[in-house]
């Protein structure tokens, strides 16, 4: 995980040039179930007597918060068990790692650089035109394995590199834990930093769980995760990567893309969203069960592929009710305006990405936790817009609507529908004061349908505007989605999005009315 705890699979949330991403790691998969068998699920918990010895004992230290003498013989996914659970010796670089990992890692693969696959994300060598540095993503195919079996994340990588850096992060899936578990070294020191479900806690105390500042959600991290995969390869070529991935065959195997590791990173975190409701619900807090429904977690980072020409659905709405409505602006004034709100891009010096108008929305992950709630009947399509409903011109780090989780009641796991969900809410939000967000779910709660009305009314209204005021709104709104985003311990480097000399005060968002700017909650119209 890096010193800031690196987004391990930042990766996956996809950084910058000197980008990266596992931080604490990422993986993908088909669904393995979260299922345990014998005691293995419990062995974290074990007394020290009761676990068998490994050649990590002593050397691999427990920072999962339960502080652990003996940490890799009660791991069993599959780096822990042949790399330090498993053989003679601790190894505690990369280059070691992986040499003890090939010796007992051979089922389909054999010759150099087999199994293995990687993945480099740069914000710098796209937009200098010329090799850099990068952050690597390295995974291990072997013995059927899905990619999100073994992940690693390599960083300080520089052009022309041909001896990797020896410290490194790395993921790896338990398939009868249904749980990723995360360890880094810094090539002396060898941290196990707990798994996904340890992740749902939170932080702990000093280095404890660093990774979870990242990985919220305890699953893979990709920030730019959809086309145009902003600063990985996919829709463009990367200056450097190839030369560096030939020149270390051994290790990196074959050069892969952003497009690739978006299908690795979106199976992986919904096998392990399955595992996630399931944990949760073992808990029975019915508002943390719901909270990526309410709030922000994590997000992702999209862009667009040319000149910027009109507003991305994403940025705008929330995939639940995205209309996908065109709203267009003239190119010649954004590049005016960017150019007068003096936007750059960290070290680069350019006005913008390679990828222009770099903007955070709704994380994938969240998106498909919310439907998988859906199909279980925790939820249902009509109550989950009625929530995403209100406040909807922010769809995310909405603070009025993450409020709500206030009025969530406590239902046990067993009578958990959405129908009940439904019926606590509605008593719970009886007295909310008129023209609050608590008055605005009670109202869309009590109507049947209609969300669609609500927000084509806002898409006309926007469209109504003259372009380049409405495109000077939008600037604004996008300058402070970026300076919350820049809050996240998983935002690490200052080229993954551009700054501005703007000053937006907190709370900016569009009037769902009228389209125009307001620094406060607005109630839709009836």
């Amino acid at each position: 995980m890096s010193s800031a705890s690196r987004p391990l699979l930042a990766l996956l949330l996809a950084l910058p040039a000197s980008t990266a991403f596992l931080g604490c790691t990422a993986g993908g998969g088909e669904d393995t179930g979260g299922s345990c068998e014998g005691d293995k699920c419990d062995d974290l918990d074990k007394p020290d007597s009761e676990v068998p010895d490994s050649p990590c004992d002593g050397v691999m230290v427990d920072k999962s918060g339960r502080g652990n003498q003996k940490v890799a013989g009660r791991l069993h996914d599959p780096l822990g068990t042949m790399v330090f659970a498993g053989g003679d010796g601790c190894p505690v670089n990369f280059q070691d790692i992986f040499t003890k990992l090939a010796a007992a890692d051979t089922q389909g693969c054999s010759g150099d650089g087999a199994g293995m696959q990687t993945r480099a994300i740069s914000e710098t060598a796209q937009q200098a035109a010329a090799p850099t540095d990068y952050r690597l993503v390295v995974s291990r195919n072997c013995n059927n394995r899905p990619a999100h079996g073994i992940v690693f994340s390599l960083f300080g990588v520089s052009a022309g590199d041909t001896q990797l850096p020896p410290n490194v992060e790395m993921i790896s899936f338990d398939e009868t834990a249904g749980v990723f578990n995360y360890y880094e070294t810094d090539g002396r020191t060898l941290n196990f930093f707990g798994t996904s479900k340890d992740f749902l806690k939170g932080k702990g105390e000093d280095d404890d769980r660093r990774c979870a500042g990242c990985h919220v959600g305890g699953g893979m991290i990709m920030k730019e995760l959809r086309a145009p995969w902003l600063h990985w390869e996919g829709d463009t070529t990367t200056p450097g990567v190839k030369e560096l991935v030939a020149a270390n065959k051994k290790f990196l195997g074959s050069q892969s893309n952003g497009i690739e590791l978006e299908g690795t990173v979106d199976s992986a975190n919904s096998i392990w969203n399955k595992n996630r409701i399931d944990a949760l619900k073992e808990v029975g807090d019915t508002k943390e069960i719901l909270r990526p429904l309410f709030c922000t977690p994590e997000f992702n980072i999209g862009s667009n592929n040319g000149t910027p020409s009109s507003v991305p659905g994403d940025m705008l709405l929330d995939p639940l009710i995205n209309n996908f409505a065109s709203l267009p602006f003239s190119s010649a004034d954004y590049t005016a305006a960017v150019s007068a709100n003096s936007q750059r891009v960290g070290s680069t010096g350019k006005p913008d990405t390679f990828f222009p108008m770099a903007f955070p929305h709704r994380s994938s992950i969240d998106s498909d936790y919310v439907q998988q709630l859906i199909q279980l009947g925790i939820l249902d399509d009509e109550l989950a817009k009625d929530v995403v409903l209100v406040d909807f011109t922010r769809p995310i780090f909405s603070d009025d609507r993450c409020a709500l989780l206030d009025s969530v009641p406590s239902i046990p796991v067993a009578e958990l529908t959405a129908a009940k969900l439904k019926e606590g809410l509605l008593a719970n939000l009886g007295s909310a004061a008129a023209g609050s967000p608590q008055a605005e779910l009670k109202k869309n709660l009590e109507a049947t349908g209609g969300q669609d009305v609500v927000v084509q009314k806002f898409t006309d209204a926007c469209a109504a505007r003259p372009q380049k005021d409405f495109l000077t709104d939008i600037l604004r709104v996008l300058s402070l989605l970026r300076d919350t985003a820049r809050t996240r311990q998983v935002m690490e480097f200052a080229e993954t999005m551009p700054d501005d000399n703007l000053r937006v005060s907190a709370g900016t968002r569009l009037d769902p009315n009228t389209c125009t700017l307001t620094t406060s909650f607005v109630a839709t119209a009836p």
